[in-house]
Order: structure tokens, then C-alpha cells, then sequence
């Protein structure tokens, strides 16, 4: 209790000293006065700004204490040097800084964020707030509606009545402004009514009393209100709510750092240090009270490093609040100036931007205060007009050559023309003038027009028009040719800015010279016949024929080859007949087809191939046969011509045997010249081209006839083999039917017929079956 009386009498001696320190020193001149010319801050005054957004009375209770009476009585005794606090608006913000009438500034962090841009402000520590026993060295945006509205979604904000609390506002507008355009949402343009309150108890009252539809607060607002007594949290409802176990109060939007306090550049580095010294002294923990007491007044916690201002600059130019390349923010003092309209909107005159019924007064309200332009605002054409051409341009292929875009786009091609083609260039202005007055759009004062880049730019002429809708209006006109082949950037030029529209592409054709058939044009404009094998095409050179196709010298296209005829290569001058063993069925073949299995062309330049004769029972060895002869029987049967060639009719292309191929005889066994109609092999040259009927031992045959015939004795009389051939098929000496007679002179012993001998005789003995 000791302790704690001292350190209440510390306090209070400070304090008495810093109130004897003003009072001696109300004469005291301005710091950045009596040193302008440089030299130690000593026995002067330094002057701190703060951004009184509750009003000066609020301001002054709550910094007051810190800024002037801490600080005065901090550094007066080392550096005689008095503190005053000053409270500004928004516009005296930038006011005075710019006009270097303050030393110190502590501003919301958007604003901050401008003016060290601006104005090279130097920031010196970074605020700690303290919100339901919470420090904190950040905050967010708040969108809120009544617990029973019909508001849920940001979507539904688009029919919503928005309540912030101004332009210039960061956690209480810009915020949420930032938020809602990434989600598609633009409050310049998409919602019903747009009011600034200048007040967030206000803003909170307004939504509860269903003044405004949705409201625009910082954290920790609405929670101050409760903490008053004033409202209840069950009253409300968080849009687009970001769920944040980590951080206190409920947010709908990104965070942003906490407020900061800076140093105009005249200030002294000594001065800079010795105030950022006491500052970071500052504690509302502390057990002295004259480091504790500011804090608590301050409703802050500590003083730290400073924190990133800079990002929030990326923010401000999302929303059209901060131009990078003027390195200059908007300004609140005059709303309608501050209205950003976005990409396709125009701002409404200041008649039809602020709406007054149902606006509050001390109120200012938006009623959508942009306005949507025509969608084209400006459409862009080209067409062409009635060309006198040289006797030797081709006026058909120039329009097949032609070609115009109904609607221009940027960075696109829209018209392909050949060089000396006149064209129209029309610029159809969607809105017209009368009505560009009507709604604050720009006037089209100045419309040109460049057909290359290296080209100059040309004036385009303004005639009176009237739209489908009878809008009258303008269209802009400029008349040329083209000059130089290739492809050219078009670019118009209004008002002498670049228009959105611009540039476009155009594509300039050589002129097509009018040549006879089979000719082409050379670039001295002579033409020159198209050598073999080739034609002219549609624009005018000499293209080789397709394979398939053949031409003559000067030939107007090419000739598709004749059946039995082909050509596999590009530019030729004639086509080829089709072998033996190949042909061509159609007109315009590349290759010629080898004849299938069972089928055979034995002359060259067919478009069919002959089928074998009895092709239910004869086929070839391959495919790309090119004999008749090479026709053979399957297995199980046998043709008449066995053992050597047939003849061939010459007019008919069939084998001269009646028959072909014959049914095995019962004993037979026919090979035939394959195992199966599926599997064979093509014989050898030399070879028989038919394998005659093979008899098996047992049997023989007498002309087409075959005997089955039993053993004789310990050997077989019957040898078997080819119908037909050179050796017999009986034992020696044998012959008949089933070789049982032994000739004449022999005499049939032990399964063999043996030459008589001595008195033996005998004539044709017939021998044991």
C-alpha cells in the first residue's frame, strides 16, 4: 500500500509539473518555426494530429493524456519541449500534414498509408489496442444486418439499403468495400442506396432501427455497444462471417494493422527517438501510473514496433482510392469527387447521384451514383466499299479474299482486305452526346484514327445517326486503302487517349491478278502457265496435284487416274498402269490392290481380277496372282490335268479341261496342292502345277477306276501310287484288275511273278485274291 501511495504521488507530481511546464511555456514558440533553419529542438512546442473520427470531445478524452500531458511531461524537463494535441477531420488529415502545420500525425492506417506516400511520413511505433482484456495489434471490417431480416448472403446486399460511415473510412467502409468486390459485389453500383452516417454508434442504432439494411462497422463496435447498454449482440447477424477461433470479436473481412503514430520530416531524428522512447514506456500493466494511466485513457495496451503500412495501399487502389501512378489517395472532403465508378459505369451528375428522400439530415446518401454505360459504349466496323480495279485483278478471287468482322475487338483481326481495296472505318457511338450530358459521361471531343503503327494519325469525320431504339447519336468515319500487304495494328485514339477498344488487327492480301486456266500471276503481273502436275489454286499460284491426279502443262485442275491406273505421289504428270497380279476398281486411285486369294490378273491395267474357275473348290497359293494357272484344287480333290499344265482359252481365260477339279474316288487319297482351302503353299517353279490322286498299297486303278484290293500271299499285289504316273501300281509282271494276272512267260511264286524256266510254261495266270 506504501508503494502504491508513492507511485499515486509520483503521478501526480508529474502531472503538476507538466501543467506548471504549460502554463510557463504558453508563450513557447512552435518547434518547427523556431528551427526551420535546423539546430536542436529545445524550449519549443511540437504539435501531434490525430484523426478525430468520434468527434474532437471524444478524441481529446481518450489521447489527450498520452499525446499532450504524458509527453510534455516526459520530455519537458530534459528538452524544455511542450506537447499539444490536436484533433482533425478526415480532409485536415491531408490538410495539414501536406501543409507541414503539424509534427506528429496518428491517423487511421489507410490514411497513414497515403500520406507516407504522399508526404514521406516517417511512422515510429505501431498502437496496441485493448478490447475486452484482449491486446490487439490488428482489426477487420464488420457487415451486419438484423437477426429477422431477410439478408443472408452477400448477394442479397444488392437489393440492400448499406449504412457506413464514410468514403474515407477504412474499418468501416473500405474494408468491406475491398471484400464485396472480390466477391463480385461493387456498393458503388450494386445496391439500392449507399448512406455515410460519419458515426458507427450511429451506423449500429440505424441497422436496429431498420433505418439501413445492412451496416458497415469495424470489430469490436457493435460489442462497445453492448458493453453501453446500448443495444444487444442477439439483435444482429454477421454477412459473409470468417470463422476465427484466435481473434476476439466476429469480422467479415481481411485484417489491417492497428493505427500508427508518425513523423513529419522536419522533425529532428532526436526528437524521434526520445518520443518513440516514451511511448514504448507506455504499459497498462505497469506498476507505475504515470506509464499505466495513458494506456488505460488511451483504451490501448502498449506501443510497439511499427507494423506494414504499405500493403494497404493495394487495397485502396483495388477500390479506386489510391492511384500508383499519381502516388495520391482521394480525398473525403467533397463525396461525389471521391465516387470511383468501375470499368463500364459512369458517374451520374451530382443531381442524380445524391438522393435526399428518406435521407437523414447531416446524412449524405448515394442512390446508385453510378450508372451503367451502353454495352458496347462504342462498336467499332469496317466494310467495303465500291472499288475501280485494274482490268487484271481478279474481282472474284479478291472477294473470297475479303473478309470483315461484324464487330471489332481489341487486340483481334477484324478485316482482311487486299492492298488498293477501299474501305470504311465506322467508330457508332452507342450513347450520343445530348445524352453524355445528361449523365456526366465524356464528350467524344477528338476521334482518330492510325491504319499502321508507322502511319500518321488521321482525323475521322462525325456524322448525326439515330439508333434501332431512336437514341440519335454519332458515328465516326474515316475513308482509306490499304497500302502494304502483311498484317497492320489498327489504333483509335479519343479525346487523345487510347480507347478501350483499341487496337485492332488487319490483314492486308496481296492483289489477285486475273490469269487464264492453268496459269499464275508472277509478281511483275505477268502470268506464267503452271508446268506438269500442277494447277492454280484460289489464290492465284500453281499447287501439285493430290496423288491420284495427274495434269498436263496449263491444265485449269487435275485429272483423277483412270481405273487400272494409279499415282502415289503429288505433281504428277500421269498415272501408271496396274500390273499382273494388281488392280485399280476406282477413278482417282493412289495405289493399285493386289487380287485377292481364289482370284488372278494375268494382264496389266485391269480394274478387276478373273476368278478362278470352280472357286468353291480351287484357289491360289497368294494373293497377287497372275495366272489362271496358278489356281489350284483343295485337298480332296483332283483336276484332269494332273501331272502337267493345261491349256488356257484365250478368250474365255478358263482352264480348256472339262471337269477342273474332281471328287477323291472312293480309296483315293487326294492331296491336292494344299492341306486345306485355309493353309497352302504355291508350288515351285517346274513343279506340277496339279498333284494327281495318290492309291495307298492294297489298291490300283484302271483309267479313272480304283480297286480296293485284298493281299496275296506274303506280299501285296496291289503297289498303289500317283493316278496316272510313269511307274505302274502292281508288282512286276503283273497286270488286270487288282494286278492278278501275271504276263505271259511268268508264273506267280511267293507273292511275285517269276520268269519261267526250263519246261516250265505258262500263260497269264491269275493269281490268288
Amino acid at each position: 500500500q506504501v508503494h502504491r501511495l508513492r507511485g499515486q504521488l509520483a503521478s501526480t507530481m508529474l502531472y503538476l509539473c507538466a501543467a506548471w511546464l504549460v502554463l510557463q511555456a504558453s508563450a513557447l514558440p512552435l518547434c518547427r518555426e523556431q528551427h526551420s533553419s535546423g539546430g536542436a529542438w529545445r524550449n519549443c512546442k511540437a504539435q501531434i494530429g490525430g484523426l478525430a473520427i468520434q468527434g474532437s470531445d471524444a478524441y481529446q478524452a481518450q489521447f489527450k493524456t498520452t499525446f499532450q500531458d504524458y509527453l510534455t511531461a516526459k520530455l519537458g524537463a530534459s528538452y524544455g519541449l511542450e506537447f499539444e494535441s490536436i484533433p482533425l477531420n478526415f480532409d485536415e488529415n491531408f490538410e495539414y500534414v501536406g501543409g507541414k502545420r503539424l509534427d506528429f500525425i496518428y491517423s487511421n492506417p489507410a490514411a497513414y498509408a497515403c500520406m507516407m506516400v504522399e508526404f514521406s511520413v516517417t511512422t515510429l511505433a505501431s498502437m496496441v489496442n485493448f478490447r475486452k482484456g484482449n491486446a490487439l495489434e490488428k482489426f477487420a471490417g464488420v457487415m451486419f444486418v438484423r437477426n429477422d431480416s431477410d439478408f443472408y448472403k452477400v448477394e442479397d446486399l444488392r437489393r440492400a439499403r448499406v449504412e457506413a460511415v464514410s468514403i474515407s473510412g477504412l474499418g468501416a467502409m473500405q474494408l468491406q468495400q475491398a471484400e464485396l468486390l472480390a466477391l463480385g459485389l461493387d456498393v458503388m453500383t450494386d445496391v439500392k442506396r449507399l448512406t455515410f452516417s460519419n458515426n458507427q454508434d450511429i451506423i449500429v442504432t440505424d441497422v436496429e432501427s431498420g433505418y439501413a439494411d445492412v451496416g458497415f462497422v469495424r470489430t469490436d463496435m457493435i460489442d462497445r455497444s453492448v458493453a453501453a447498454g446500448t443495444t444487444k449482440w442477439e439483435y444482429f447477424r454477421v454477412i459473409n462471417e470468417i470463422p476465427d477461433t484466435d481473434f476476439p470479436f466476429k469480422r467479415s473481412t481481411l485484417f489491417t494493422p492497428e493505427w500508427p503514430l508518425g513523423a513529419l520530416t522536419h522533425v529532428p531524428f532526436e526528437i524521434i527517438r526520445a518520443v518513440l522512447s516514451a511511448l514504448w514506456e507506455l504499459d497498462r500493466n505497469s506498476t507505475d501510473a504515470t506509464l499505466k494511466d495513458p494506456a488505460i485513457a488511451g483504451k490501448f495496451a502498449t506501443w510497439v514496433a511499427p507494423m506494414n503500412y504499405l500493403e494497404l495501399l493495394g487495397i485502396l487502389e483495388g477500390i479506386g482510392y489510391y492511384s500508383p501512378k499519381e502516388r495520391k489517395c482521394l480525398r473525403a472532403e467533397d463525396v461525389y469527387e471521391a465516387v470511383k465508378c468501375p470499368r463500364g459505369y459512369v458517374k451520374q451528375s451530382k443531381d442524380k447521384a445524391f438522393c435526399s428522400d428518406d435521407c437523414k439530415i447531416g446524412y449524405t446518401c448515394l442512390c446508385q451514383p453510378c450508372t451503367k454505360l451502353q454495352d458496347p459504349e462504342l462498336l467499332l466496323t469496317v466494310s467495303s466499299l465500291a472499288t475501280a480495279w485494274n482490268r487484271t485483278v481478279d474481282a472474284i478471287a479478291v472477294a473470297g479474299l475479303t473478309k470483315f468482322e461484324s464487330q471489332c475487338q481489341r487486340m483481334k483481326v477484324c478485316m482482311e482486305a487486299v492492298v488498293g481495296q477501299t474501305v470504311k472505318w465506322a467508330l457508332l457511338d452507342h450513347i450520343g452526346s445530348e445524352s453524355r450530358k445528361e449523365i456526366n459521361a465524356p464528350l467524344l471531343s477528338s476521334v482518330e484514327i492510325r491504319l499502321r503503327v508507322d502511319a500518321p494519325w488521321q482525323p475521322m469525320t462525325s456524322e448525326n445517326t439515330t439508333l434501332g431504339n431512336g437514341l440519335a447519336t454519332e458515328r465516326y468515319i474515316a475513308v482509306g486503302s490499304a497500302m502494304l500487304t502483311g498484317t497492320h495494328v489498327v489504333q483509335i485514339r479519343i479525346n487523345g487517349a487510347q480507347a478501350d477498344l483499341s487496337p485492332v488487327v488487319a490483314v492486308h492480301h496481296e492483289p489477285p491478278i486475273l490469269c487464264g486456266p492453268g496459269e499464275k500471276a508472277e509478281p511483275d503481273g505477268k502470268c506464267s502457265v503452271c508446268p506438269p502436275g500442277s494447277v492454280r489454286g484460289s489464290d492465284g499460284g500453281c499447287y501439285p496435284c493430290e496423288p491420284g491426279q495427274w495434269s498436263r502443262a496449263g491444265d485449269a485442275s487435275c485429272t483423277a487416274c483412270e481405273v487400272g491406273t494409279s499415282n502415289p505421289a503429288y505433281g504428277a504428270s500421269s498415272c501408271k498402269d496396274c500390273s499382273t497380279g494388281k488392280v485399280a476398281k476406282q477413278m482417282g486411285s493412289k495405289s493399285c490392290d493386289a487380287c485377292a486369294r481364289g482370284k488372278y490378273s494375268n494382264i496389266s491395267g485391269l480394274s478387276a481380277c478373273y476368278a478362278c474357275p470352280a472357286a468353291n473348290v480351287m484357289t491360289t497359293a497368294n494373293t497377287a496372282s497372275e495366272s489362271i494357272e496358278d489356281c489350284v484344287c483343295f485337298a480332296g480333290y483332283f483336276h484332269e490335268c494332273r501331272g502337267g499344265s493345261c491349256n488356257v482359252n484365250s478368250s474365255s481365260h478358263q482352264l480348256d479341261v472339262a471337269g477342273f477339279c474332281q471328287p477323291c474316288l472312293a480309296g483315293m487319297e487326294c492331296k491336292g496342292e494344299v492341306d486345306s482351302p485355309n493353309a497352302m503353299s504355291q508350288t515351285k517353279e517346274g513343279e506340277q502345277r496339279h498333284k494327281a490322286p495318290w492309291l495307298p498299297p492294297g489298291t490300283m486303278a484302271i483309267g479313272n477306276t480304283v480297286y480296293i484290293c485284298g493281299k496275296s500271299g506274303d506280299g501285296a499285289s496291289c503297289l498303289g501310287g500317283d493316278l496316272g504316273g510313269e511307274t505302274s501300281m502292281c508288282i512286276p509282271h503283273s497286270a488286270g484288275v487288282c494286278c492278278a494276272e501275271c504276263d505271259a512267260g511268268f508264273l506267280y511264286k511267293d507273292g511275285t511273278c517269276e520268269k519261267c524256266t526250263g519246261s516250265s510254261k505258262a500263260g497269264r495266270v491269275l493269281l490268288p485274291l
